[in-house]
C-alpha cells in the first residue's frame, strides 16, 4: 500500500461544537446574582426578626416641666427593641402614670422611666412633705420652681448664741410647690424632705427660722 504524502496528515474526525453564545453566558451569571441577592434580603431579614423582640413603651410627646402633673396627651406609644440596658415603662402602665409628677425636666421624644417620676402626691418612696414659711427676704421666691433642688438652713433664735445649738444646716430638699405670696411677702413652700429630717425641719418651720437655699445646679 502506497504511504500518504508527507504533507497530508490524517486526523481524527471531531464533532465540532460550538461555543456558547455571549448573550446567553450573561443572562445565566444575571439569574445567578439575583438568586444570590434575594438569599442574602432573606437572611438579613431573619437576622433582624431574631435580633430581639419589639414591645411597646412610653415615651414624652411634648416638653413636661419639672414638678407638673403628667397627663394623657403628655405621652406617646412606641415600639423598642428590647434591651437590658433600657428599662422605659411599659405601655400597658400608661393609666398608672396619668397623674404623678415628673420629678425632673422631661424633654420631648425620650423614653419615659420610673425614676423620672414622683408619686401622684409629689413624694417619692422614703420623703415627707413639708411646708415651710418663708419671711421676706429669706429665699429666692422668683426663681424657686416644683422639682428645684434646694437647701433648709435654720436662723438662730432671738438672743441665742450661734453654735451653741445645732443648727439645721444643709439639710436638702426638693420644691414641690410655690404658693403666692403673702400681703406681709411671706411665701409658704411645700418641700419634700427625708423622713428622717421631716420632724426637725417642721418644727423650725413652724418658727419660722427657716430658710431657704437654691443649690447650684437646682
Amino acid at each position: 500500500m502506497p504511504a500518504p504524502p508527507a504533507g497530508d496528515v490524517m486526523r481524527p474526525d471531531l464533532d465540532i461544537i460550538d461555543p456558547e453564545p455571549p448573550r446567553r453566558r450573561r443572562r445565566s451569571f444575571m439569574v445567578i446574582g439575583a438568586v444570590m441577592v434575594l438569599a442574602g434580603a432573606i437572611g438579613f431579614a431573619g437576622l433582624l426578626n431574631a435580633s430581639g423582640e419589639r414591645s411597646d413603651v412610653l415615651a414624652l410627646a411634648r416638653d413636661v416641666p419639672a414638678g407638673q402633673r403628667i397627663t394623657a396627651a403628655d405621652l406617646r406609644v412606641v415600639a423598642l427593641s428590647e434591651d437590658p440596658g433600657l428599662k422605659p415603662v411599659a405601655a400597658g402602665k400608661k393609666d398608672s402614670i396619668v397623674g404623678r409628677r415628673a420629678a425632673a425636666a422631661l424633654s420631648q421624644g425620650t423614653l419615659l422611666t420610673s425614676r423620672q417620676l414622683t408619686g401622684k402626691g409629689g413624694l417619692r418612696p422614703g420623703e415627707a412633705l413639708v411646708a415651710v414659711e418663708v419671711k421676706r427676704g429669706m429665699a429666692p421666691v422668683d426663681a424657686l420652681r416644683p422639682g428645684a433642688t434646694v437647701s433648709l438652713v435654720t436662723r438662730p433664735k432671738e438672743g441665742e448664741v450661734v453654735g451653741k445649738e445645732p443648727a439645721l444646716a444643709e439639710v436638702t430638699g426638693r420644691v414641690v410647690k410655690v404658693g403666692a405670696p403673702a400681703s406681709s411677702g411671706d411665701v409658704v413652700v411645700q418641700v419634700a424632705v427625708s423622713d428622717a429630717d421631716s420632724a426637725v425641719v417642721a418644727s423650725d418651720a413652724s418658727a419660722g427660722r427657716v430658710a431657704i437655699v437654691l443649690a447650684a445646679g437646682g
